[in-house]
C-alpha cells in the first residue's frame, strides 16, 4: 500500500490489486484520529473479499483504473477487467465459523442486515466502485472455505423473538456456484448499509448489487446516489433513510422462477416522533425527515452477464415500485422509465404492511407518489398519489439537488 500527502489536510492511499482495504482503513483512522485529514483511498481493479466498516469522517473510495468499469460478467460471478468490487458473504439465517461469537440471527450482529460495508462516519464519498453481497449471487472462495452451521439447530438460549424459526437450505460448497440465485435460498444480505450517524453519504457511477435488502439505511442517514447500477430483487433499497437516486439505472435481478417477483423500494420513515395511530384517519403526521426520490431512473430487467437467468423470463408485469415497510414510509418517483412491460400495472403493493393492525386497503401508505412515469400511472391504487406538478403537497420540490 502506497501513502502520499497531498496536502496538510488530505492524504490518499493507494491499494494494490490482492492487498488489503481494511490496512488502508486502519491507517486512515490513525491519521484522522491524530490530524483529522480527509483520506482518499484509490483501489487498483479487482475484488477485494472483506468486511468494512467506513467510520472515518470525509473518507472517499475512487476505483484507480484510467477507463473504470462497474460491469458484471459471467452471470454476476466476475467483474470487468477494469472494476473493483468490495464484497462479502454473510446472509441472514446462517452461522459461519469466521463470526466467532457473533450470532448472525436476532439482530446480535450489529452490521445492518449483514452488510459487506457499513457506514458510520458523515460525508462519505464512492465513485465506479462496485458494492456486493455475494450471499445470494454465487458462492465466493472465501465462503466455501469457511465451515457453517444451521444456527436453527442450535442450543443457543433464544430469546422468543430471536429463535429461527425455520430450518434453513444446506448451501451449496462449489466455488462460482450460482445455485444461491434460486428463490429457496434468498435471505436477507445488505451491500451497504448505513446507520443514523451516516449523512451525506455520496455515490458517482456506483453499482449496488445483492438480491434481497441490499441498500439499507436507518433513519438519520442521507444518502445521494449518481448514476451508476441499484440492481436487487426483494425490498432492496430500504429502511428510513433519506435517499435520492438521480438518473439511475434500476436492474431487477429476478430469473424467471415462477412468482419470481420485483419489489424496489421499501421505505419506513417514522411519524415524526408521535405514535402510529390504530387506523389511518386521513390525516398526515408532523414534519419528519424526508424520504427517497427516484428521479429520472430507468428500470429494466437483469441481464444474463450480470445474473444467472433460471427459466425464460417471459413473464410479464413482475416489477413493483414500492411496498412500504411502514404506515409513513415516503418514496416518490419522478419521471420514471422502464423495459417496456416489465411494472405491474398497480405498480405498489401493500404486502408488508397488510397483515398490521388496522389495516386499510384504501386509506394505506399516504407518502407514496408519482409524478410522470412512462405510462401516466395509470392502473395505480388509490392510495398513491399522482402528482400534478413536480412538488408535493407539502411545496416540496422533485428536486434532487435540494431533497
Amino acid at each position: 500500500m502506497n501513502i502520499f500527502f497531498v496536502s496538510i489536510l488530505s492524504l490518499v492511499l493507494h491499494v494494490q490489486t490482492g492487498e488489503s482495504i481494511n490496512a488502508a482503513l486502519d491507517s486512515a483512522r490513525r491519521v484522522y484520529a491524530d490530524r483529522g485529514e480527509q483520506t482518499t483511498i484509490l483501489i487498483e481493479p479487482g475484488t477485494y473479499r472483506e468486511e468494512l466498516t467506513i467510520d472515518v469522517p470525509g473518507l472517499q473510495l475512487r476505483n484507480a483504473a484510467r477507463k473504470p468499469s462497474i460491469a458484471l460478467k459471467n452471470n454476476g460471478v466476475d467483474i470487468d477487467a477494469n472494476a473493483v468490487r468490495l464484497t462479502w458473504y454473510y446472509g441472514h439465517g446462517y452461522q459461519y465459523k469466521s463470526m466467532g461469537s457473533c450470532v448472525n440471527y436476532g439482530g446480535r450482529r450489529e452490521r445492518r442486515w449483514n452488510a459487506s460495508m457499513l457506514v458510520t462516519a458523515p460525508d462519505f464519498y464512492a465513485e465506479n466502485i462496485i458494492f456486493e453481497n455475494s450471499f445470494n449471487l454465487y458462492v465466493s472462495d472465501k465462503e466455501a472455505a469457511d465451515s457453517l452451521v444451521d444456527i436453527s439447530k442450535s442450543d443457543m438460549p433464544w430469546t422468543e423473538k430471536e429463535r429461527p424459526k425455520k430450518v434453513m437450505p444446506l448451501r451449496p460448497k462449489e466455488v462460482g456456484s450460482t445455485e444461491v440465485q434460486q428463490k429457496r435460498f434468498r435471505e436477507r444480505a445488505a451491500a451497504i448499509s448505513f446507520t443514523e450517524t451516516a449523512t451525506n453519504a455520496r455515490f458517482k457511477n456506483c453499482r449496488a448489487v445483492g438480491r434481497q435488502d441490499v441498500v439499507y439505511g436507518d433513519q438519520g442517514a442521507s444518502v445521494y446516489w449518481q448514476g451508476g447500477v441499484l440492481q436487487g430483487g426483494v425490498d432492496f433499497i430500504f429502511g428510513g433513510m433519506k435517499m435520492v437516486a438521480d438518473r439511475a439505472t434500476i436492474v431487477a435481478n429476478i430469473n424467471g422462477e415462477k412468482n419470481d417477483h420485483c419489489y424496489i423500494a421499501a421505505g419506513r420513515s417514522d411519524s415524526g416522533g408521535h405514535e402510529q395511530p390504530d387506523k389511518y384517519d386521513g390525516s398526515l403526521p408532523p414534519a419528519q425527515q424526508r424520504g427517497m426520490l427516484f428521479y429520472r431512473c430507468h428500470i429494466r430487467m437483469a441481464t444474463e452477464e450480470e445474473l444467472h437467468i433460471n427459466g425464460t423470463c417471459e413473464n410479464e408485469k413482475m416489477v413493483w415500485l414500492a411496498r412500504p415497510w411502514r404506515w409513513w414510509g415516503e418514496t416518490v418517483w419522478a419521471y420514471t422509465t422502464w423495459e417496456k412491460g416489465i411494472l405491474n400495472p398497480e405498480g405498489w403493493s401493500t404486502g408488508l404492511i397488510n397483515k398490521q393492525e388496522g389495516f386499510i386497503r384504501s386509506g394505506q401508505c399516504p407518502n407514496c407518489y408519482e409524478y410522470r412515469s412512462q405510462d401516466h400511472s395509470a392502473g395505480r391504487p388509490g392510495w398513491v398519489t399522482v402528482l400534478r406538478r413536480p412538488a408535493l403537497p407539502d411545496g416540496t420540490k422533485l428536486n434532487p439537488k435540494t431533497w
